[in-house]
């Protein structure tokens, strides 16, 4: 198995062909939906967090176990909403007992998968994604096809693959923070720290950061958005760093999936670039003692 280094380099090269034929391959089948409910888990999870802010309020991200235990699927149900089930292997727990769910109240139940999957079996329809591999057990430029099969699933362009310039210390801050979709590159970044480093850090939104949590913290990495005021994101930055907090900003891509897509492409380049430097050769996550039963919470069984 190729070392981690190599491979995210490997996926790296090859992300402008990868999410080109990522987004030739989609149809906008939800261009004329008006409610729409996406549910995911980890890094389908953020990509659910870029739809809901990139979709002009039709959209609304979810967490699978939370949706289906508190009475949220019914009502979408009773609105004849459209159930997002976000899964790039079709194995998530949850997101599949969510499907489900929805289907037994009468919901129609859209996948966002790879090809064969059990979630695609389940569906009624899928958004098949044209890439699912990891980097070294990482997910990586996968999360990016995701978005841009959401993206085009709207009917959206998102506009050439260009990342923002990132110092590459941004990657180390305790908080990620970020309003609307850049709030999904924030908790991208968070987990691909989790992952790979078995660092502790949180992301949290632009806005609650400020009201209590910025107490804990000397350090904070801004994803800046597209779609949130530019005053009100420059005044946080400005304010921070007049408090005496050491602030790192991430520029915006000029549009909403361009920006969530641009700076997801950052975090993985900065990350390839600190992989490299400390000789990291597999993600922190394989050597936890636990990880087999961890496994098992995450991921059904079933063929």
């Amino acid at each position: 198995m190729a070392k981690l280094p190599e491979s995210l380099g490997r996926e790296l090269a090859a992300a402008g062909k990868t999410l080109q034929r990522q987004l030739e391959a989609v149809e906008p089948i939800l261009a004329g939906e008006e409610c729409i409910a996406a549910v995911g888990a980890g890094d389908s999870y953020a990509a659910a967090l870029a739809l809901e802010a990139c979709s002009q309020g039709r959209a609304r991200a979810l967490d699978p176990l939370d949706a289906a235990s508190t009475g949220a699927l019914g009502a979408l149900a009773r609105r004849g909403c459209v159930l997002l089930a976000l899964s790039v292997g079709g194995r998530t727990r949850a997101v599949l007992e969510a499907a489900r769910a929805y289907r037994a109240l009468g919901g129609r139940v859209v996948a966002v998968t790879g090809p064969g999957t059990p979630l695609a079996r389940l569906a009624g329809t899928t958004i098949e994604l044209t890439y699912t591999g990891l980097a070294g057990g990482v997910g990586a430029l996968r999360h990016l096809a995701m978005l841009a099969a959401l993206a085009a699933a709207l009917g959206e362009d998102p506009g050439p693959l260009e990342p923002p310039g990132m110092d590459c210390d941004a990657l180390w801050p305790w908080v990620h923070t970020g309003a609307a979709e850049a709030y999904s590159s924030a908790l991208y970044a968070v987990l691909k720290l989790y992952e790979v480093y078995g660092r502790p850090a949180r992301s949290e939104r632009l806005e609650q950061l400020v009201h209590a949590p910025v107490y804990a913290t000397d350090s904070v990495t801004v994803y800046m958005s597209s779609a949130a005021p530019q005053a009100r994101q420059r005044e946080v930055v400005e304010t921070l760093r007049e408090a005496g907090l050491r602030v790192y900003t991430v520029p915006a891509c000029g549009s909403c999936w361009g920006t969530a897509m641009g700076q997801a492409l950052a975090v993985l380049r900065c990350l390839a670039e600190a992989v490299r430097k400390d000789s990291v050769d597999e993600p922190h996550y394989r050597r936890h003692p636990g990880l087999e039963q961890l496994t098992r919470l995450i991921y059904t069984m079933e063929e």
